[in-house]
């Protein structure tokens, strides 16, 4: 297999790396996109369908931290293509899940794959781009976040109510375990090819070196409070607009789907073009333009949630989520750029535990647990109020970010 893998070209890597991050996040919420008739057909209450969604994301969290160290050492788009092969499979295997048990292991299954595919792909990017253009690149493939997401609640909410939740789940699933194949035949970029500090042959970075950027740390403490709301409400608000706003669940889930594509795509890839224009005049500017934008989303978000109005809460929703994607791609190129090469992926992998952990592993189900005794609405609602939180770390960490950078330089 060695000597029939090539190097891609870097256009060539973000296409193929960002299609299979689409394919990703569709699978991903398919449980979110059918949760009225899961609910139905498994007989669940709130907090067991927010549990789905929670233990999918323990164990992703829990893989991450020992994929990171291997991506620091083995050939990552062999890791990656392990992982989606078996998050395809085991995301086929839920729509024949006969017990809530059984969809409960093979949820947990898909962290695993997942993990081993979203925790070594920034790395991989990293050193196919440099650190000036890190910021559009990481925007376009995380643009398949809101892609992926919308995509899913549509695939979800159409075949779900046409032929059942159970067809959901084969739908999402089949195309990754041939598309899989496709990243055995792909080769490594050299480590560090892309840095401007060129890492030394064989130089082994402890972890530790993580706490000593403290721009590291508050990026993971704010994006854990922007997991913990955008992961709970990405599950629960198509659920939402039907029990409290009373419309129909696929006209919910096809609408809440449509919405966040359009506000998504377009806010990711202005945070990216944008960020990287701000931070090559000011060093702290991705900091400064996802805190402003976190911040800027909080009286759309009440009104998104408040207002009984269609005319009101969809303008309201497609503005905030424009808002709230817009930190995507700043927030992880401050990532990349203040991380060598040599700790990037255990990095990200560490980040991607904690955001994941205390984020939306939990939220879902805390969510549900507040909807058994008090409906719906209060725990959307304070969940909404959080993204002004962690916009508020990112500016108060804007200096912090221009002493890292100042460092790696």
């Amino acid at each position: 297999m060695a000597g029939m893998s090539r190097l891609p070209s870097p256009r060539v890597a973000l296409a193929i790396l960002t299609g299979l991050n689409l394919l990703n996040y569709v699978d991903r919420y398919i449980p979110a996109a059918v949760l009225p008739s899961l609910i139905a057909g498994l007989q669940l209450s709130d907090a067991q369908a927010g549990l789905v969604q929670t233990l999918f994301m323990i164990t992703y969290s829990l893989v991450s931290p020992v994929v990171g160290i291997l991506g620091d050492r083995r050939p990552r788009f062999r890791m990656a293509a392990i992982g989606v092969l078996l998050w395809s499979v085991a995301t086929f295997a839920s729509g024949l899940a006969p017990t809530f048990a059984v969809l409960l292991v093979a949820r947990s299954l898909i962290g695993v794959g997942e993990a081993s595919y979203t925790v070594v792909t920034p790395s991989l990017l990293s050193d196919f781009y440099p650190a000036a253009q890190r910021g559009r690149v990481l925007a376009i493939f995380y643009a398949a976040i809101p892609i992926g997401t919308a995509l899913s609640y549509g695939i979800g909410g159409q075949i779900g109510a046409r032929l059942g939740w159970r067809w959901a789940f084969f739908v999402a699933g089949a195309p990754g375990i041939a598309l899989a194949l496709a990243l055995l035949f792909l080769r490594d970029p050299e480590r560090g090819a892309m840095d401007v500090a060129k890492p030394a042959t064989g130089q082994r970075i402890p972890i530790s070196e993580l706490l000593k950027r403290q721009s590291w740390l508050l990026n993971t403490i704010a994006q854990t409070i922007y997991t913990f709301a955008m992961g709970g409400l990405a599950v629960w608000m198509p659920t939402y607009f039907v029990r409290v706003r009373g419309l129909r669940a696929d006209i919910a889930t096809t609408a809440f789907g449509g919405v966040l594509l359009a506000a998504g795509f377009l806010g990711t890839l202005l945070g990216g073009r944008f960020g990287d224009r701000l931070a090559a005049r000011r060093s702290d500017g991705h900091f400064l333009i996802a805190g402003a934008a976190l911040c800027l989303s909080l009286p759309f978000t009440l009104l998104a949630i408040l207002s009984p109005s269609p005319a009101i809460f969809w303008p309201s929703m497609f503005v905030t989520l424009t808002l709230l994607f817009v930190c995507t791609g700043p927030l992880n190129a401050a990532m990349a750029n203040v991380l060598p090469a040599e700790l990037r992926a255990r990095g990200f992998a560490i980040n991607t535990f904690a955001i994941h952990v205390f984020g939306d592993a939990a939220s879902p189900i805390l969510i549900g647990l507040v909807s058994d005794r008090v409906g719906l609405g209060p725990p959307v609602l304070a969940t909404g109020t959080l993204m002004f939180v962690a916009g508020l770390v990112l500016l108060l960490g804007r200096r912090a970010l221009a002493r890292d950078l100042g460092h790696v330089t």
